[in-house]
């Protein structure tokens, strides 16, 4: 009997079972049977010991499944699992191209729908696009305490040789504009469109401000505006219309306003068309119209009742042609006039300048302003610095410091103001070389003015060339 009840007597057993990874161990205990010992917590964390599992172990689950006395596969340690590390992000830096719309004049309810908002455009150096480099990851760690590493996350480049765009010098995860123009999205990067090109700029385009060059096909009607840091194209007519451009304009039809250039005061009237560029204007002809270049103004027919104004030559016409009209209004240029016929028989007022530069009175006016202000500036400090001198111990060294270099940098603008006042009047000098050249006719009533000196045609003259000689307009 004694023999019998000992062997229904069995202890209860435990097994821990390591997966192969080595990140999770479960636990199996399976009761005691006639009052044999169960397993307890002591003796699982010493089977943990022996195999050495030492990160991870859940506690609160062991310490319940041996209180229970029972488990079947229990999860008693987890590894730390790794990070995988990010892939890497090319980010646009580009502002989203939005819709264009009318836009709403300031401080008013009036809607203007020539205005539709700026052509997203970049200069070179603008920020294009910002690549964010992969990341390695987080390694992770096993129930024995050895390191599962992480998988890296996938590098992504920028495209190669992207059409005006650039690694920035400074920063080699940076694409940079290389160039001026319109930002375009393309795989792996950002290209920069030195042009835009359209059929016609009207209500439906709205007016056009872009950091690039434009080329429009058609026409600018009128009320428009083209404004562009480079160079401006148009292959149809710009009508009573504002163009400005950094670069050059050419208009393969005319330019024409709806009305004079100046009213009775002396006022540009709204209605003209009015064209500015710091290069070249070239067209077929211009009509009521305010044109003003940087360097030349050329125009193959006919210039009428315009007003032009050139840092460099106006022609009209060209050699040995028929046409190449100056009627009416003013033109002037620095160096040289060149038409095949100025004024009409109808005597229409007509006034041609050469000899002075027609920015440099502007610039002038602008530099002795400046002279002005910072030589009051240069005598305040200067009164200062003597009453510093008679009273040292009143003022700070600092103080006495600061004035001093405030003195030294006012006397360097002054001198360099100074040299570009003299170098301004010198180009408001008479200029020997200028000219006015007709190749045919030039009519009765003609106002010709050469540098300060001036002379009205009282003949019609044929094939003549005006000049400054000792003090008077020959010809």
């Amino acid at each position: 009997m004694d023999n019998l009840e000992s062997e229904k007597r069995i202890d209860g057993t435990f097994a821990i079972n390591i997966a192969a990874d080595q990140m999770e161990a479960h636990l199996t205990i399976t009761p005691p049977v006639g009052g044999g010992q169960a397993v307890n917590g002591e003796q699982i964390y010493r089977a943990l010991e022996e195999k050495k599992v030492v990160r991870g172990i859940m506690k609160e689950s062991l310490e319940a499944a041996a209180a229970t006395g029972r488990a079947d596969n229990k999860l008693i340690a987890s590894g730390r699992k790794p990070v995988p590390g990010e892939n890497a992000q090319l980010v646009s830096l580009i502002p989203e191209m939005k819709e264009r719309r009318p836009q709403m004049e300031d401080e008013s309810d009036i809607v203007n729908f020539r205005d539709l908002g700026d052509i997203i455009s970049v200069r070179p150096g603008d920020p294009l696009m910002r690549r964010i480099p992969p990341t390695a990851g987080e390694p992770g760690e096993n129930i024995l305490g050895g390191t599962v590493p992480a998988t890296p996350g996938n590098d992504m480049q920028f495209a190669p040789e992207l059409s005006g765009s650039a690694i920035s010098p400074d920063d080699s995860d940076l694409l940079v504009a290389a160039i001026a123009g319109q930002p375009v999205l393309v795989s792996f990067g950002v290209v920069v469109e030195p042009t835009i090109k359209l059929q016609n700029v009207d209500l439906s385009t709205g007016n056009l401000h872009f950091e690039g060059s434009i080329i429009i096909s058609g026409d600018v009607n009128a009320g428009m505006e083209v404004t562009a840091a480079g160079d401006i194209s148009i292959g149809g007519t710009v009508e009573a219309a504002k163009l400005e451009a950094g670069g050059d304009v050419e208009v393969k039809g005319g330019i024409i306003g709806h009305s004079q250039v100046r009213n009775g005061n002396g006022d540009l009237n709204p209605a003209i068309a009015h064209v500015q560029a710091k290069g070249s204007v070239t067209a077929l002809f211009m009509e009521k119209a305010l044109v003003i270049a940087g360097a030349d103004i050329a125009v193959k027919e006919l210039a009428m009742q315009s007003e032009l104004t050139a840092g460099g030559r106006v022609v009209v016409g060209e050699e040995g042609m028929r046409k190449g009209h100056i009627i009416g209004g003013l033109c002037r240029a620095t160096n040289l006039v060149h038409a095949i016929v100025i004024g009409s028989h109808a005597s229409v007022p007509t006034r041609i300048e050469v000899g002075v530069d027609p920015y440099a009175q502007e610039k002038l006016a602008l530099v002795k302003k400046q002279l002005d202000e910072k030589q009051k500036e240069l005598e305040e400090v200067g009164k200062t610095l003597a009453y510093i001198q008679e009273n040292p111990t009143r003022f700070a060294p600092e103080t006495i410091k600061q004035k001093e270099r405030s003195s030294n940098w006012l006397q360097t603008e002054v001198t360099e103001l100074t040299g570009q006042k003299k170098r301004l009047q010198k180009k408001l000098e008479n200029v020997d070389t200028a000219r006015i050249k007709v190749e045919k006719n030039i009519y009765y009533g003609v106002q010709i003015a050469i540098g300060d000196k001036t002379l009205l045609v009282d003949d019609d003259l044929e094939n003549v060339t005006f000049r400054l000689e000792e003090g008077a307009i020959v010809y």
